[in-house]
């Protein structure tokens, strides 16, 4: 039995009028979401509100909502828990979708969306967008996430742009949302889960002010509730221009082995993982 010490908090910052941002902390399920939303001057916090509530429902009863239209083909190597994570996320984005179309008020909104989902003794993450999620194991710290910018996908900016926008720019224009468009992709990673795992979800409020070490360092030092109140006060003594959400799930049992076992380098993590989860299970 998997078992976890997971805290989450989300603050409005320092200079915007609302906080568009939404979390969910889903402790029976396995089930953690950092949605951040833009668009509107209300858009955001409805698509991030929708979102989440959406994955939420779905995820606790999936035969209890009409099957989502996924565009992604099905793949072998990824399992039926993730497959259904991804379907939640799907299904939001048609009914964040949805709603911008049928209300003015919201036309063009759309949120991120990072999720983790922790089933089988296995780490399950899925994201779109730019919010971030960390893995914290042996204390070294690496993404479990694609971030969906142009900055990570230059191929995408037009021979126009080139030159004119800087790179700080570029790390802030998303190439993918949730609810902008009818459908949309969604990366996903599993990987074993183990003992002292610690993953971080937050929004670019928070990563854009506190460097990758600089969180693993102090989610290392202190428990999830502390950890997610030193690190938004940290983003907001830095200025804290937009909203500010983290969620922090450390894994204090589990059926697997000691990760200082099997722990190997995250490079080029996402070829890898499903390969490295099969292996594992015929440990």
């Amino acid at each position: 039995m998997m078992m976890v010490q997971a805290a989450g908090s989300s603050d409005i910052g320092k200079m915007r009028k609302a906080n568009e941002d939404r979390f969910l902390l889903n402790d029976p399920i396995g089930l953690y979401v950092v949605a951040d939303g833009m668009g509107g001057h209300r858009g955001g916090g409805v698509a991030s509100r929708i979102a989440v509530e959406t994955i939420d429902a779905f995820m606790q009863n999936p035969s209890a909502a009409s099957p989502p239209m996924d565009p992604t083909p099905d793949d072998d190597s990824q399992s039926e828990a993730a497959i259904r994570l991804r379907q939640s996320i799907s299904l939001a984005n048609q009914k964040v979708y949805q709603q911008s179309i049928s209300d003015m008020a919201c036309r063009g909104m759309g949120t991120t969306v990072s999720a983790l989902y922790l089933s089988q003794n296995a780490i399950i993450t899925a994201n779109v967008g730019d919010s971030p999620i960390f893995l914290i194991r042996n204390g070294e710290i690496e993404n479990l996430y694609t971030p969906h910018t142009l900055l990570h996908d230059q191929q995408q900016v037009p021979k126009s742009m080139e030159g004119k926008i800087s790179k700080s720019k570029l790390g802030h224009i998303l190439t993918r949302a949730v609810g902008i468009r009818s459908s949309v992709g969604i990366d996903l990673v599993e990987t074993p889960c183990f003992s002292g795992d610690i993953v971080v979800i937050c929004s670019d409020g928070l990563s854009g002010k506190i460097s990758r070490q600089e969180i693993c360092q102090l989610v290392i030092q202190n428990d999830s509730e502390t950890a997610c109140k030193k690190l938004t006060e940290i983003a907001n003594q830095r200025g804290g221009e937009d909203n500010i959400t983290v969620i922090v799930v450390r894994v204090t049992s589990a059926n697997g082995a000691s990760s200082k076992r099997l722990f190997r380098p995250f490079s080029g993590i996402t070829a890898w993982i499903a390969s490295f989860f099969r292996s594992a299970e015929h440990r």
